[in-house]
């Protein structure tokens, strides 16, 4: 019965995302199908991230766990259904107002606009129709709303006639409008008349709004704080719901922070040795590294760093965050989530700059002393700055430089682990924690383990990467970086050789020259022609053949 449910439980992890289409390889894929401990498809050898599997709410335990008894409580809740913790992604829509520019249009002659400062006056050839509800009676007189004053008789009425009070003697009429005054000349009653528009500017819209969904945005800050983060970072990055930021981010996710990483139950037939040392990992990392980064202003942070004394920073909250308003303990256990709060401009509400903390200031009206711990370009005052507890009061970075040192990604939601004065994201701090299987993607928590090419391999995972059997003792080839035993390479990817037509073995010399293969043997590389052997010989190519001079080539054309 137990091995029953066992059977089913590996069974449903593993039809998580099964069947969903590979976003790399297209119809190459038949879908998703996870190989039981590459963490990769079987189908296609692409990862989980490259595939179209919705993990949302995988991934949000995943980094609910990784929070768990940390002082970072605060961002996770506990699911009502397992009791599990679930990370709370901190989605966010903001509300921008678009400000609309107007611009004044030219209206076509024969075109009136209700309501506007031009006057209109039909033509005797098409006659304009009285407004929805109203009777046109003939001889009856239509006023125009937008020129007082201007009597308009209908061209139903026959000998109807175009009075003004404004029009002079001379038999000109007068249009009246805002910005120019014109005259039309009139040839006699009941004449055909013009339009004349006039270009009147129209108030731009002020309730004009766009909203944007963020995948991710920091908590804790106000509105045009985070949207200015959002804004200094690389735009192909910014997690913006539905677009390549969005993807970014959920592979970035996966590919950061490996669940397998952290948890026992995701790695592979651990023994209970191994397991107590990931514990034991585990717990070290989130105790000496593992961090969430803070959003803060760069003259903020320096007042921080100047009054900080044996209490720690003024305004400290728990962990020793700015902006909290409290003083917390390192490593106190509660909601640790605080951050700069309200966050505005410089001499805002909550910020002073007096005092000798902040005599700095004076020295430039858009920079401060204080520089990026990374790219050592001087921060700007007022600009967000991302603020990592661990690395210390004096550190500080752009946004688009909170970044891992090894790989150079952006930190996912700004979670790093420290170390050595260096920020990690999560799978390259593993990596120079513990060696990591080129196989199985897993930190190797065992004493033996094999190298070979440049990687670290569990003893039972260096294997064929296409039919999995096992390579100790066996002839295997490196392709793509992968080992592939040599039946597999015969097969999948020998090449063959253009005299013999038979694949070249991996152990067998080879001459190559462009696209074409030959066995280095007198038998195959040899003069199409005249069978010479060519080898260390100065040869010609046509087409696919070998030929030892022009002789042979004008022979062979010919033929």
């Amino acid at each position: 019965m137990e091995i029953e449910k066992e059977v089913k439980k590996i069974t449903l992890g593993h039809e998580i995302g099964a069947g969903a289409a590979c976003l790399k390889c297209k119809d190459k894929c038949e879908g998703f199908e996870l190989h039981f401990w590459r963490k990769i498809c079987r189908n296609c050898k692409c990862g989980v991230e490259d595939h179209d599997v919705q993990l949302e709410s995988e991934e949000n335990k995943k980094v609910g766990k990784l929070f768990e008894d940390t002082k970072y409580t605060g961002l996770i809740a506990k699911l009502k259904r397992d009791g599990l913790p679930s990370y709370r992604g901190n989605q966010v829509t903001f509300s921008i107002p678009a400000a609309a520019i107007s611009t004044a249009t030219p209206v076509s002659p024969s075109t009136f606009v209700p309501g506007s400062s031009q006057t209109s006056s039909p033509s005797t050839q098409s006659a304009r129709a009285p407004p929805v509800g109203a009777t046109a009676a003939p001889g009856a007189a239509i006023h125009s709303p937008a020129a007082p004053g201007v009597a308009i008789h209908s061209p139903a009425a026959p000998g109807a006639a175009i009075h003004s009070p404004a029009a002079p003697a001379s038999g000109r009429i007068a249009a009246s409008g805002t910005g120019h005054t014109g005259t039309i000349p009139s040839k006699g009653p009941g004449a055909a008349t013009t339009v004349v528009p006039t270009l009147t500017a129209v108030p731009a819209k002020t309730d004009v709004v766009k909203s944007v969904t963020y995948e991710w945005a920091p908590p804790g800050i106000n509105q045009c704080m985070a949207l200015r983060y959002m804004e200094l970072l690389p735009p192909e990055q910014r997690p913006i719901a539905g677009s390549a930021g969005a993807d970014y981010r959920k592979k970035q996710m996966a590919k950061q922070l490996p669940d397998h990483d952290q948890d026992p139950e995701r790695c592979h037939e651990l023994s209970p040795s191994e397991v107590k040392l990931m514990q034991q990992y585990v717990r070290k990392y989130k105790d000496e590294a593992l961090g969430v980064g803070d959003i803060t202003v760069p003259e903020e942070m320096g007042l921080q760093a100047g009054l900080a004394g044996e209490k720690g920073p003024q305004g400290l909250g728990a962990g020793g965050k700015p902006g909290a308003g409290t003083t917390g303990m390192p490593g106190d256990k509660g909601d640790a989530i605080a951050t700069m709060g309200k966050v505005g401009a410089p001499g805002a509400s909550g910020t002073s700059v007096g005092g000798p903390a902040g005599n700095y200031l004076n020295s430039s009206p858009d920079l401060c002393p204080q520089s990026c711990h990374r790219c050592q370009l001087p921060m700007k005052k007022g600009e967000p700055a991302v603020y990592a507890e661990r690395a210390g009061y004096d550190k500080l970075w752009h946004p688009a430089c909170f970044v891992c040192c090894n790989c150079s990604e952006l930190l996912v939601d700004m979670i790093y682990f420290w170390k050595k004065d260096q920020l990690y994201c999560g799978r390259h701090y593993g990596d120079s924690e513990k060696p990591r299987c080129a196989g199985c993607d897993e930190l190797i928590f065992s004493n033996e383990y094999t190298q070979a090419e440049g990687h670290n391999w569990h003893l039972k995972h260096f294997c064929c990467f296409e039919c999995d059997c096992v390579l100790a003792g066996e002839t295997y080839v490196m392709e793509n970086d992968k080992p592939v035993c040599k039946p597999c390479y015969m097969k999948n990817h020998a090449v063959c050789c253009a005299a013999c037509q038979n694949p070249i073995e991996p152990e067998a010399q080879r001459v190559s020259y462009g696209e074409h293969h030959w066995h280095a043997e007198p038998q195959c590389f040899q003069c199409s022609c005249c069978s010479k052997c060519l080898m260390g010989q100065r040869f010609m190519a046509l087409q696919g053949m070998l030929l030892c001079s022009v002789e042979c080539k004008k022979k062979i054309m010919a033929s």
